[in-house]
């Protein structure tokens, strides 16, 4: 695909930040034939890039990382003022973490400020793009402030401005980002969007143009309707699991065969994957993104009842999952999973790590496990129970939840595991299951399904 968008001309690109966001499109835009240059005030994270190495887990991304380096189009460093020098895009993408249930912007403040500082006296209009999530009234404001007071120049006049969201999904990144389905361009001016607009000449997909604040309220409704449609389906599976004889999988079977939902071809749109019940959803963006959005939108006065809804909804599910499995105090529990999704190393608001915080709670002796050392590593570091192998995860377990869609967990030999004297107990909370010709001696508790109250299993052999 990057061989097909091979640019004609190539623009010198800064980015500041090799997050997510940073990284995959720094090494995009590489791929594609830009010259970029990252930078990290990390020294070790910049130097593991700047040798060719990834040092977060995404499908793709090692292969044009190396790429990049090696072909020289890709580089990083620590020395912000040294990589902005004749960089005509300088791309801001460090983290907005929450803070108080706010976005904190002090990192994007402070890179604003640097890279003012770093453009002072230039004469060749670059364009300082914010592709870091901020609220609506940010890049105009705050950013646009810090670098006109550091480097004594003016937007529109000495610099460009403007703001391009990003829409990547961890695990998929590298594939959203050289298969975009929409790229948004929010500009203080024509000039500085023409500037942006012509570093991604070569894309496809569809290039929408509006005002700063436009971009910036794009990617937080995106946001905020991928989530909706979560927390939806878990609300459907909650209700489901409560009566007797309803299945969440086959009620929302049908309704993704609503027309509305029709995808490319006939096919089923996009949208019904985000319709699927689960243990709730995790992530750097979703959880932070809704909390920061409600609290702008509390301090504008707008009440945001339906975005708090759907936090609330999520906040709740893992404790709605648990509830299947009854009493667990002092039962050996494995949890298969530790990242929020499958296809990334990413911990961070993981429904599986909620999970083991409610277990722990109630007594329960706990072994967890995910296919990625790189995950392991960083749970382990921060006190999680995880061991190495999936068998010595579930040894002796009295039960088994599966917490995250990796497919390695349905290709186990659940055969053997239901030939043991005594069978674990298996939760399946990501429906990996589905579809699967599981010996009837195997007891599997599928979210969203309704079913009679009966004795414990696990309680029974003990």
């Amino acid at each position: 695909m990057h061989a097909a968008l091979r640019t004609g001309t190539a623009m010198p690109v800064a980015i500041v930040g090799t997050g997510y966001v940073g990284l995959v499109t720094g090494a995009c835009l590489a791929a594609i034939g830009h010259s970029v240059v990252c930078i990290d005030a990390d020294p070790h994270r910049a130097e593991q890039v700047a040798r060719g190495n990834t040092p977060i887990h995404e499908d793709g991304l090692p292969e044009l990382v190396r790429e990049g380096v090696t072909t020289g189009r890709l580089s990083a460093t620590c020395d912000l003022a040294a990589a902005i020098n004749g960089a005509k895009i300088i791309i801001i993408a460090v983290g907005t973490p929450s803070e108080d249930g706010r976005i904190d912007l002090s990192a994007v403040e402070a890179a604003s400020r640097q890279i003012g500082a770093a453009i002072k006296g230039r004469t060749d209009f670059p364009v300082v793009v914010v592709k870091s999530t901020v609220v609506p009234g940010t890049t105009d404001t705050l950013v646009r402030r810090a670098i006109e007071i550091e480097s004594g120049g003016v937007a529109g006049e000495l610099f460009g401005l403007a703001m391009n969201p990003e829409f990547l999904s961890q695990g998929s990144a590298v594939h959203d980002f050289l298969d975009a389905d929409r790229i948004v361009i929010g500009q203080w001016d024509d000039r500085s969007g023409n500037a942006l607009a012509n570093l991604y000449r070569s894309f496809p997909a569809p290039l929408l143009r509006m005002g700063l604040r436009d971009a910036e309220m794009v990617k937080y409704a995106a946001n905020g309707l991928q989530s909706l449609l979560i927390s939806y389906a878990n609300q459907i599976a909650s209700l489901c699991e409560a009566i007797p004889g309803t299945d969440h999988a086959r009620v929302m079977e049908a309704v993704h065969l609503a027309r509305m939902l029709d995808g490319p071809e006939g096919g089923r749109a996009g949208a019904t994957s985000f319709l699927k019940g689960g243990i709730g959803f995790g992530g750097s963006c979703f959880p932070k993104d809704l909390q920061a959005l409600a609290a702008h939108g509390r301090r504008l006065g707008v009440p945001m009842a339906l975005i708090e809804a759907i936090s609330m909804i999520n906040n709740v599910r893992p404790a709605q999952v648990l509830n299947l499995l009854g009493s667990v105090f002092e039962k050996r529990i494995a949890i298969l999973g530790l990242a929020f999704k499958p296809g990334t190393d990413d911990l961070r608001e993981s429904p599986a790590i909620k999970l083991i915080t409610r277990l722990q709670s109630r007594g329960a002796e706990l072994r967890a496990h995910d296919p990625l050392p790189m995950t392991r590593k960083r749970a382990r570091e921060a006190g999680l129970p995880v061991v190495d192998s999936v068998d010595a995860a579930m040894a002796g377990a009295d039960f088994i939840i599966i917490a995250t869609a990796w497919p390695e967990y349905r290709a186990l030999d659940w055969n053997a595991l239901a030939a043991l004297p005594h069978p674990p107990v298996v939760l399946d909370g990501r429906l990996v299951l589905d579809g699967l010709d599981l010996p009837r001696r195997l007891r599997v508790i599928r979210i969203g399904v309704g079913v009679e109250p009966q004795e414990n299993t696990a309680e029974e052999r003990t």
